[in-house]
């Protein structure tokens, strides 16, 4: 008699399957998303209702499996369902995806509390607007290529283009 496996993706598989049924049972629909496992970063899940699939963060489900099997699969589940269910011009997390966490039996929980560490760290620019005295901002290092490319970025109090602050390079 062999062991049961509890490999963290076949718990993730699992539980999508468990999810499904519990789906059918309360909203009259089956959701059988593609799954892969190669998101990185601070995001432990990402559902994409159009294509009809979920990613998820290995390096936080081997971490955190318990609780990332128990919250983060029935969290990008229920995105997929409220989608199905009430269209794609709802809110992320808004009420439609609340009521389907909690018909779930789910707490509705928007972000997750794991320790990450991001996947990487971008260099900043300082950038600062000529009309408005002592406004500055970081842009990216992507935000920054971006304005190389043309591309214009505003001041938030103003509306005015922000310039490259040239005294700080």
């Amino acid at each position: 008699m062999s062991e049961p496996v509890n490999h963290p993706e076949i718990l993730v598989t699992n539980k999508l399957a468990e999810l499904n049924v519990r789906s059918e049972s309360l909203f009259g629909m089956s959701i059988d998303p593609v799954i892969s496992f190669d998101l990185r970063g601070q995001a432990a899940g990402q559902a994409n209702y159009r294509k009809n699939k979920i990613r998820f963060n290995r390096d936080l489900l081997e971490k955190y499996t318990d609780e990332f099997v128990h919250q983060t699969v029935p969290h990008e589940f229920a995105h997929l369902v409220a989608y199905r269910k009430f269209g794609h011009r709802i809110r992320p997390h808004g009420a439609e995806w609340k009521s389907v966490m909690v018909a779930l039996g789910i707490k509705p929980v928007r972000t997750h509390s794991f320790e990450v560490v991001p996947a990487r760290r971008l260099k900043r620019f300082l950038y600062k607007c000529n009309n408005c005295l002592g406004s500055s901002y970081e842009l990216t290092s992507i935000r920054h290529n971006r304005v190389l490319q043309g591309r214009l970025y505003l001041c938030k109090k103003c509306g005015n283009a922000l310039q490259p602050d040239l005294c700080t390079g």
